[in-house]
């Protein structure tokens, strides 16, 4: 092939690919989306506890910002975990709670603009009927809701509780009733998980820090324990990270 010719079937090749390529390709990498393609960045990015307050000390980084991804992003673990999970708007910047706001607020590249409630993250405190929460922020031995990694494991293939075995001091063990397995918690579906992804999960619990609840098992659950008897509010004291009521969930 002559050096002419094979010069303009290479630019030819080139011309019909960027003119097919998907308008992410085409585009400037910097005007791409800005939802990262790694999980491990991701992650990050949308852990409500900054990276900075994480403890990475002897943990594999690439598996806790996986874990983040999964509990923030895919599985929305807090949505249950944390009550409230978002607390009203404090500094018209932060998106407050998304669930009062508009869908105009949101972009759709980016990540979520809201106020979370750092404070009381994943400890845990909402109420399920007569079911509550549990606080799934490490404990002070540094155990995920008072699990090993072996106990989580098994937790979330089989629905056994084995927080309230490993530690039957937790006030939460006493105002539940008696099941078989965990009741609301969906480890069904988290049972089809692979290894990696849990032990990444696990990752991610391990790395927080210690978190308690604005509602505890002393508040009860409206209707059924505690003081509590109206399903509308909860009887724990105001404050500006434990609004009551609290927000919608």
């Amino acid at each position: 092939m002559k050096p002419l010719t094979a010069l303009m079937t290479v630019s030819l090749g080139l011309l019909l690919a960027s003119a097919f390529a998907s308008p992410s390709e085409a585009h400037d990498s910097s005007a791409r989306n800005e939802i990262s393609e790694s999980q491990v960045k991701e992650g990050y990015a949308i852990s409500p506890i900054p990276k900075a307050q994480l403890n990475l000390r002897g943990k594999n980084r690439d598996m806790v910002g996986i874990g983040s991804y999964l509990v923030n992003g895919a599985s929305d673990c807090s949505g249950c975990h944390s009550f409230p999970e978002f607390l009203p708007d404090k500094s018209m910047s932060d998106g407050g709670d998304p669930f009062t706001g508009l869908s105009s607020d949101q972009s759709s590249d980016g990540p979520l603009l809201a106020n979370y409630d750092t404070a009381d993250y994943l400890a845990g405190g909402q109420c399920f009927g007569p079911f509550m929460a549990r606080n799934i922020a490490p404990d002070s031995n540094g155990l995920p809701a008072h699990l090993t990694l072996d106990d989580f494991m098994t937790v979330m293939r089989t629905g056994a509780d084995l927080s309230c075995k490993n530690e039957p001091s937790d006030p939460i063990c006493a105002i539940e009733p008696s099941a078989p397995v965990l009741q609301v918690m969906p480890w069904p579906a988290f049972h089809n998980l692979t290894d990696h992804d849990l032990e990444a999960i696990y990752a991610y619990l391990s790395a927080l820090p210690q978190s308690t609840p604005c509602n505890t098992p002393a508040d009860g659950c409206p209707g059924f324990s505690g003081l509590a008897t109206d399903s509308s509010s909860y009887v724990y004291a105001a404050t500006a990270d434990c609004p009551n009521p609290a927000p919608p969930q």
